[in-house]
C-alpha cells in the first residue's frame, strides 16, 4: 500500500448549504472517506474586483483513482462557474487510516 495511492481534494463553497449537498453526493458515490469542513475567508480578483468572501472549505480525503470522478461531481453540483478543485497528494500517513480509507470507498 502506497501513500501515493491517496489524495485530499480541496474545494470551497458558497455556503454550508452548498458544502452539505457536495458533502452528501459525494458521500452517496462512496467516493469520499472523510470529508471535513471548515469556514475560511478568501480573497481574490474577479473581472478586476477585489472580493472578500466568506466560504466552506471542504477538504476531500479519498485516493487518487477516483478523482476525476469526484471532479466530476463537484462541477455537476457546484454553484460557481470555476470552482477551485485541487488534488494534494498524500505523501505518508498511518496504515490503518489508509485502511480505513479503501474500506470506505469500497475498495
Amino acid at each position: 500500500m502506497s501513500s501515493s495511492e491517496y489524495i485530499i481534494i480541496m474545494t470551497n463553497c458558497r455556503d454550508d448549504r452548498e458544502a452539505d449537498y457536495i458533502t452528501k453526493a459525494l458521500f452517496d458515490a462512496k467516493l469520499a472517506a472523510v470529508i471535513q469542513t471548515n469556514k475560511v475567508h478568501s480573497h481574490y480578483y474577479h473581472n478586476d474586483t477585489f472580493i472578500h468572501d466568506s466560504e466552506i472549505r471542504l477538504m476531500i480525503k479519498t485516493k487518487a483513482t477516483l478523482f476525476e470522478d469526484c471532479k466530476k461531481l463537484i462541477k455537476q453540483r457546484h454553484s460557481y462557474n470555476l470552482p477551485e478543485i485541487l488534488a494534494i497528494p498524500v505523501v505518508d500517513g498511518s496504515r490503518d487510516f489508509f485502511k480505513f480509507m479503501d474500506y470506505a470507498v469500497g475498495d
